[in-house]
């Protein structure tokens, strides 16, 4: 992946944001394909009313944040700014659904390699277990994409902040497990020591059958 800073970009308007341009969407946001300044660039925009379309925004800063901290890690999109607080500019990466696409003996060794240096950099993903969020570029390797759950580890004393990120911390190794095995059976003994499952995955786990 590049590494390169964020750099200004044109602004974007919204007669750029037509329906032709849209390649993803769902009840938070739209996410668009533009070319901008000679870049291949995905555009995500909250969308919703005053309430709902607040909230979305609010995701997208925290979405903002975890992509500054992950600036250059091999396996996350790299991250242009966020523009007037309503529009997150991310490189457009070439890659198949998670769904769709082959998977080789050395993608899971990468996907957690990804995984453990997010979380050596401060951030937890926390939706992994959501396939729609894992891509594979056209070389095979995992990308991690919509981070609008994740929790940003925050230095200092802060105590619900810690606790949440460790619960996400666990969250995205058992998620890990279960993207490799189809579930919680037959775990390795090797790979064994990264399920941790909580009592509110265990719950969520058994309602959802």
């Amino acid at each position: 992946m590049p590494t390169r800073s964020e750099s200004p970009l044109p602004e974007i308007t919204r007669e750029q944001l037509t329906r032709s341009a849209v390649v993803a969407e769902s009840n938070q946001g739209v996410v668009y394909r533009l070319t901008l300044g000679g870049r291949d660039l995905a555009i995500k925009a909250a969308r919703g009313n005053r309430t709902t379309g607040l909230v979305n925004r609010l995701a997208l800063a925290r979405e903002h944040a975890a992509y500054r901290r992950l600036h250059g890690l091999s396996g996350i999109p790299l991250c242009h700014g966020l523009i007037d607080g309503r529009y997150l500019v991310l490189d457009h990466v070439r890659a198949r659904p998670f769904r769709d696409a082959p998977i080789d003996d050395r993608f899971f060794d990468r996907l957690l390699i990804t995984i453990r240096e997010m979380h050596a950099r401060g951030v937890a993903h926390g939706d992994l277990k959501r396939k729609s969020n894992l891509l594979v570029d056209t070389e095979g390797a995992p990308v991690l994409i919509d981070f609008g759950a994740a929790v940003v580890q925050r230095g200092g004393w802060h105590p619900l902040n810690r606790r949440l990120f460790e619960f996400m911390r666990r969250t995205d190794l058992n998620a890990w497990i279960k993207l490799k095995y189809g579930g919680y059976d037959g775990v390795s003994a090797a790979d064994r020591p990264l399920l941790d499952r909580s009592l509110l995955e265990r719950v969520l786990g058994r309602l959802r059958g």
